[in-house]
This record gives C-alpha cells, sequence and structure tokens, in this order.
C-alpha cells in the first residue's frame, strides 16, 4: 500500500503497515501537482484551513476513488458571533460539497457531530463516503510522571478567541483568590491574545512559559495534576486525549470532538466536564480536585492511573487498525 499525505499523523500511524510518503503542502492542488498520483494507492489530504476553500481545478478522472479529505478543521463553528464565523459556516459546506461530487473523494471528520452534520443535513446523497475516525495519542510520550507539592494547574492553548484564552483568564484569576497559595499555574504562552496574560503577571504563583518543545511539554505536562481547557471548538481537541495519557484530569467545557465524544460520556472523568463558559461550575471542579490532592491523595492518585488507563484505546497501536481497515475498504472499492 503506498499513501500520498500532507501530515505526518498518517505516516505515524501506518508506517509498519504501509508506505507513507509525507508532502508538506496547504492545498490539496499542491499536494496533487507535485506527484504522479496514478503511483499511489490512496491520497490522503488533511484539511487546514487557511485557505478557508480550496477549489483549485482538479481533474476528477485523476483523483475519484482514491482521494480522502481528513477535516482537521470544524465543519461547523459553535458560539458564534463575528461576521467571519457567519461566513465560514456558509463556505465550509460549499468546501465539502466540492471535494465529494467534484472529485468524488471521501471525508474523514474527527467529531460526531460534523458527522451527522455532513451525513443527515448536507450531504445525505454522500453519507458513505464520509467516514468518522478518532485521532491517537502517543502514549510513549505522553505518560504519567511525578506529581507532588503544590497542585498545580496548566493552561496551554493558541491564545485566541477559539480557544477561550479570553475565559480562561478569568477562571485563572477566580482560582487565585479561592486557592491562594494552595495552587500554581503554568501558562504556556503563543498566539495572537498573549497580551491577555499581562493582567495576570502580578501573581506571583503563576508562570508564563514560552513555547515548549514536545519533550519539555509533555514532561510539564505529565507533572501537573490538572489541565484547564476553554475552547468554544474544536475538531477534534487532541490535548485532552494527551492530558489524559499523561495521568493529568481534564477540566473542560463540554466542546464537539474528544471531549464531547467519549470524556463526558464517562462516569469518572465526565463529571469534570461543564457547560460552555459556566465559569463558577468549571472553578468548583478544580479545587474539587485540588482537595483530593491536598486531602485524599489516595483516591487523586487513583483517578490518574484510571485517566491512563482511559487513554489506552487511542493508542497508535491500537488507532492505526480503525485507519488501516479504512483505507483498505476504500482502495478495494476502487479497484
Amino acid at each position: 500500500m503506498r499513501i500520498l499525505t500532507n501530515t505526518t499523523k498518517i505516516g505515524k500511524l501506518l508506517s509498519n503497515y504501509a508506505e507513507v510518503e509525507v508532502l508538506k503542502v496547504r492545498t490539496l492542488r499542491d499536494l496533487i501537482s507535485k506527484v504522479d498520483i496514478n503511483s499511489y494507492d490512496l491520497i490522503y489530504f488533511a484539511k487546514y484551513t487557511p485557505p478557508l476553500l480550496d477549489l483549485g481545478l482538479i481533474n476528477q478522472s485523476r483523483t475519484k476513488g482514491k482521494l480522502m479529505i481528513g477535516m482537521h478543521v470544524p465543519v461547523k463553528i459553535d458560539h458564534i458571533n463575528r461576521p467571519h464565523h457567519i461566513i465560514y459556516n456558509l463556505l465550509m459546506p460549499m468546501q465539502t460539497t466540492y471535494y465529494l461530487r467534484m472529485l468524488g473523494a471521501y471525508l474523514h471528520v474527527l467529531n460526531k457531530d460534523d458527522e451527522e452534520y455532513l451525513r443527515n443535513r448536507v450531504h445525505s446523497r454522500f453519507n458513505s463516503r464520509v467516514i468518522y475516525a478518532p485521532l491517537f495519542t502517543d502514549t510513549s510520550i505522553f505518560k504519567p510522571g511525578n506529581k507532588y507539592g503544590t497542585f498545580t494547574l496548566l493552561y496551554s492553548a493558541r491564545a485566541s478567541w477559539q480557544k477561550g484564552t479570553d475565559i480562561a483568564v478569568k477562571i485563572i484569576k477566580r482560582l487565585i483568590m479561592e486557592l491562594r497559595d494552595n495552587i500554581e499555574i503554568k501558562i504556556v504562552a503563543y498566539g495572537p491574545l498573549t497580551h491577555l496574560y499581562n493582567k495576570l503577571r502580578k501573581f506571583r504563583n503563576i508562570e508564563i512559559l514560552n513555547y515548549l518543545p514536545l519533550d519539555e511539554f509533555s514532561s510539564v505536562l505529565s507533572k501537573s495534576h490538572v489541565l484547564l481547557f476553554t475552547s468554544r471548538y474544536e475538531s477534534f481537541a487532541q490535548l485532552p486525549l494527551d492530558s489524559l495519557a499523561s495521568g493529568t484530569p481534564v477540566v473542560s467545557f463540554n466542546v464537539r470532538g474528544f471531549v464531547k465524544d467519549y470524556v463526558i460520556k464517562d462516569k469518572v472523568l465526565g463529571k469534570y466536564i461543564v457547560d460552555f463558559n459556566d465559569v463558577d461550575n468549571i472553578v468548583d471542579r478544580v479545587i474539587e480536585l485540588a482537595k483530593y490532592w491536598y486531602n485524599n491523595e489516595n483516591y487523586y492518585h487513583e483517578l490518574v492511573k484510571y485517566s491512563r488507563q482511559f487513554t489506552e484505546r487511542f493508542s497508535i497501536e491500537n488507532i492505526s487498525k480503525i485507519y488501516l481497515d479504512v483505507f483498505t475498504n476504500i482502495i478495494n472499492n476502487a479497484t
């Protein structure tokens, strides 16, 4: 099996089963124009934005039956409040229509909301070509570490409206007022709204870090006691998965993707998922975990073990089998 893709995620998943060539490009046309696509059994293009619309003229006969588009962006934005969100929600169905009808492609979605939306509301004629499969976590990188000392909250996200950084700052202020010296907060700061963190610099128990390499970040994540996740919308929400694999509980809004599809449905971890913008509840859930750390450490460590066990089904080994089955079926249908 020979696969052409623009994302290293596919290479990491299927390197033991297929020959995977990765070309780092942003548009489908760039990916296809650089190679002889007839020499590949399958082309997997991970759709990111920008560009919002990727409508380069491509001959359908070259791609039909062997092209899969991975929607690594939300098909629909939740909690819209800006004009470009409305435009996004109007144009993205056009983009998926182009992929399905004009290119004869399969669509890979990363959350079950997008699967339902595309299958039943947008493209009912093509619902067999809309396929859901989750992403994976690298359990050799993200694994539990030693947790000790002061209860530590980690907030790491591209500082932006999408990631709810404005809400996170409010939550962090509340937690400092409630827990005082019984909490330390680490913020990994990058993105367009990092100036919002200036409001927090006066607090001595907040450490603002620069963007970290993967090995350093995984270490910080595994040593933290809780991850705060405040996104307004996601396609999958990779960080909560990596956090739980690291044995670090997640307190989050109920955002589409991994959190909504899996975490909130769990009887143990689901209690730490709250409705969007419910700041009071999210603060209470963090304080609850802090009390476990200080007053019932045995239970807290059981929660660490449970979090890790919960993510084992999302290991590379397990998720690769899902993708291998999907890709094999597509290739067989094309022949």
